[in-house]
């Protein structure tokens, strides 16, 4: 079995760090499998085996995983420039998939949680930046 961290890095002279750090990487996990299943089951309603969505969806999260350090550098500055897309942007595709999942009978818990994380960003006045603006939100304790 192969680690999820990609090697050693020294992440402060906190030790609890280190556990803290394998916490975050498995959220990382479970978000990038969480969205495969979610695409598997659209497309699975739709008559699609999952074995055929696969390669298409490692693509897709290698591609996203190529963003991973542009985000960082944006996060570390507290400066979302829109180089791709907006949140605005994002928000109509993210309903597009809300809808979509919904009409073919899928749960829509998962695109529409990622959904609200987005609304609350554009209420906050990121609309018009970029995607890595969400991390406003994810910094924010959880309401209720």
């Amino acid at each position: 079995m192969r680690s999820l961290g990609a090697g050693t890095s020294h992440l402060g002279d906190d030790h609890g760090l280190a556990s803290l750090n394998e916490v975050a990487v498995l959220g990382v996990m479970w978000s990038v499998l969480n969205g495969f299943l979610q695409g598997a089951a659209v497309l699975g309603a739709a008559g699609v085996d999952a074995s055929v969505f696969a390669p298409a969806a490692k693509i897709g999260v290698e591609t996203v995983a190529g963003w991973l350090p542009g985000y960082a550098r944006q996060i570390d500055a507290g400066a979302y420039p829109p180089l791709d897309a907006t949140i605005d942007t994002h928000l109509t595709t993210m309903r597009h998939l809300v809808d979509e999942s919904a009409a073919l009978g899928v749960s829509t818990e998962l695109p529409a949680l990622v959904k609200a994380l987005a609304d609350r960003a554009v209420a906050a006045g990121h609309g018009g930046d970029g995607y890595a603006a969400l991390i406003e939100q994810f910094r924010k304790p959880s309401e209720g």
